[in-house]
């Protein structure tokens, strides 16, 4: 394939080697371990002084700290290379995508494996669906200088009433670097070098000003009730991966230290394939190689001769130079980035059963202002000299909302228990810090919806109970048989977590949870979870599914599979010295065995003709509506696999564990 080492990857100028990022539909990816690490230094100076004065418990302090940082990831620096089955003949009109396929086709339809086999067979042409790769040295040393000053006051009004005041200043300073190496994209002004003609990569926040409140008012009487509330203003600490580290779902800079200006520039390259509308040139078939029948540029000839270029740097901010390579993409850290913050309140009622229990309710909830959101804001092409250039910004918001109840069982007759139940709602833009693009730079409103990790309900039941001792035991031996044992269990029931369909960029035109019964069946190779006639792709050239290119869904508006699970330890003690008892157990997950699959952002295979998602909508354009061709609307995975610890993950099948401990 012309495996390519990135040139200058290192600061002596030697080479990176290794394997490079395959991916490949349906299959394991190879090569995600490239060299990388960093490197963190922390000092601080930290006083509180704390003393009483009549009612009140005063503390007040502050803290100086200075953090360094040196990140090197070269995570781009060997290439990343896509296969997705939709290059190579097979895939289109002459192939399995025929009226009348072949046998083979059929079989493959089938059996849910034919986009794998696609995938595979581009893979074996070397038609690739995209490819990346990062050439110079990423690597950065920045350092990050705050502080903070804070005065509490914990008063005790009165016997049934106590307050709790506070206020607290916050700096966070913005990261810098004394090897003048950061070049930051502004629109407007162009790359600019911190340290050479701008003094810092945002803008400092000098006026963080955080007052928090809370307090505890006791009931009157013999109602043993208690109500607790609180607000306060919380200050973020800026992450440094989005800056170094962010790892973008389309072809990008990974960060402010991927843009090909300044000291130590980064040039950040893709090639664009047969299947797509912008197509350049190809990097894997040889010169002369014809686009195939089927895709966006059937016919056009491949004229390229080495598969990637080498590092290249603009001599001009603009990239205007007519010397200046065209096309790199670029990052950018908005001259209007804040510090972020949050807003937390809560009010609860809690009232105890003497020593036997305590009951609580109440409402919690907080509001996230000023987070970072990262968008493409040449959508439109408003740069010509460059491809697509990342902004990180602080405009986005968040919001949560709970009612949450628990009731605890303090040793009773041997019994410690709890009862804990949620119901909640979370809603925010994005919710990682990284690897997240807005879909529409110019409207942040349209990505607005349940978080990804929004579980709607969700209940939990723990107990511990020690069996009462046996005084009718004759001996010592059958003492030691009958005594010393413990059972203990935790129950966990959660609603199913959402999955993105809006970057499927379809439209909803039916019930997508009509006709379904979410049986999982090991024959069809999953559950299917979502009717694909419900839905249509305006990407697919079908006159009979018209809209826009991003859909009409809203972001995360259906749910995944639900979560149940039991486990269960069973205990013995046996005491062999005042300090000294060996204890053996066996603990046993997912009693029931239950088949527990996947849920979340990607369990749900929703993907569209302009997403990445490799589980694409097969549109049936007599009938105008996606089909299960590909395992379309299909959740084929179980929650633990999914989450990357296959068989021993919680909620995975039946397992049981022997343990001896000596316990001393």
């Amino acid at each position: 394939m012309g495996l390519f080492l990135s040139p200058d990857a290192t600061n002596n100028g030697k080479p990176i080697s290794g394997a490079p990022n395959l991916r490949i539909s349906g299959f394991e990816q190879t090569g995600l371990t490239p060299p990388e690490g960093r490197s963190d230094l922390t000092w601080h100076f930290t006083d509180i002084v704390s003393h009483s004065q009549g009612a009140h418990q005063l503390r007040y302090g502050g803290e100086i700290r200075r953090a360094t940082v040196d990140e090197f990831y070269h995570r781009r620096g060997t290439g990343k290379f896509v296969f997705d089955g939709s290059q190579g003949p097979w895939s289109g009109p002459g192939g399995c995508g025929a009226t009348s396929p072949t046998a083979a086709c059929a079989a493959l339809k089938s059996s849910n494996q034919l986009a794998a086999a696609q995938a595979l067979a581009d893979f074996l042409a070397g038609d690739v669906f995209s490819s990346t790769i990062a050439v110079g040295n990423p690597e950065r040393y920045v350092a990050v200088n705050a502080f903070n000053l804070f005065l509490t006051d914990s008063w005790q009004v009165n016997s049934k009433l106590n307050l709790d005041l506070g206020l607290r200043y916050e700096y966070f300073g913005p990261f810098h670097s004394a090897r003048k190496d950061i070049a930051n994209f502004i629109p407007g002004k162009g790359f600019v070098v911190q340290g050479v003609n701008a003094d810092r990569v945002y803008p400092s926040d000098r006026k963080d000003l955080a007052p928090r409140i809370g307090f505890a008012y006791r009931m009157g009487g013999k109602r043993n009730l208690v109500v607790r509330g609180g607000f306060g203003l919380f200050y973020d600490q800026i992450n440094m991966n989005p800056f170094l580290d962010f790892r973008p779902p389309i072809t990008a800079s990974q960060g402010i230290q991927g843009n090909a200006f300044g000291a130590s520039p980064v040039s950040t390259w893709q090639t664009n394939f047969c299947g797509q509308a912008s197509y350049q040139w190809d990097a894997i078939q040889v010169p002369g190689f014809v686009c195939p029948q089927g895709t966006p540029n059937a016919g056009q000839v491949n004229t390229a001769g080495a598969i990637f270029p080498g590092v290249e740097a603009c001599s001009d901010p603009n990239c205007a130079a007519p010397t200046d390579p065209k096309g790199l993409s670029a990052y950018s850290v908005s001259p209007n980035f804040r510090t972020p913050y949050f807003y937390n309140y809560n009010l609860q009622v809690e009232k105890s059963f003497g020593n036997v229990g305590l009951w609580q309710v109440g409402y919690v909830g907080s509001a996230g202002r000023r987070l970072n959101i990262v968008s493409n804001i040449n959508q439109n092409d408003a740069f010509p000299n460059f491809g697509n250039i990342l902004q990180l910004n602080t405009t986005g918001t968040a919001n949560y909302n709970a009612l949450q109840t628990v009731f605890r069982i303090r040793s009773w007759r041997g019994l410690t228990s709890q009862f804990a139940y949620t119901w909640s709602h979370a809603l925010d833009q994005v919710s990682e810090y990284r690897a997240v693009v807005l879909d529409n730079a110019f409207d942040s409103k349209l990505d607005y919806g349940s978080g990804d990790y929004d579980t709607r309900h969700l209940f939990t039941v723990s107990f511990t109970y020690d069996l009462p001792r046996s005084s009718w035991a004759s001996s010592r031996r059958l003492n030691g048989l009958v005594n010393g044992w413990q059972v203990s269990g935790i129950m966990n029931l959660h609603s199913g977590q959402p999955f993105d369909e809006t970057r499927s960029y379809l439209n909803l035109i039916g019930n997508p949870f009509a006709g379904v019964n979410h049986k999982f069946s090991a024959a069809n190779g999953g559950t299917l979870w979502v009717n694909p006639a419900a839905f249509c792709d305006p990407n697919a050239s079908d006159p009979g599914c018209p809209g826009s290119i991003y859909g009409n869904l809203s972001r995360n508006k259906f749910h995944g599979p639900n979560f149940k699970d039991v486990d269960l330890s069973v205990i013995k003690n046996i005491p062999i010295k005042e300090r000294l008892r060996l204890q053996l157990r066996a603990d046993i997950f997912n009693l029931s065995n239950r088949i527990n699959l996947a849920s979340g952002a990607g369990s749900v295979a929703v993907g569209g003709n302009a997403s990445p998602n490799f589980n694409t909508c097969a549109e049936d354009l007599t009938l105008h509506h996606c089909t299960s061709v590909g395992g379309f609307g299909m959740v084929s995975d179980t929650i633990g696999d999914f989450n990357g610890a296959p068989g021993l993950g919680p909620g995975e099948e039946f397992n049981m564990q022997l343990v001896i401990k000596l316990i001393f």
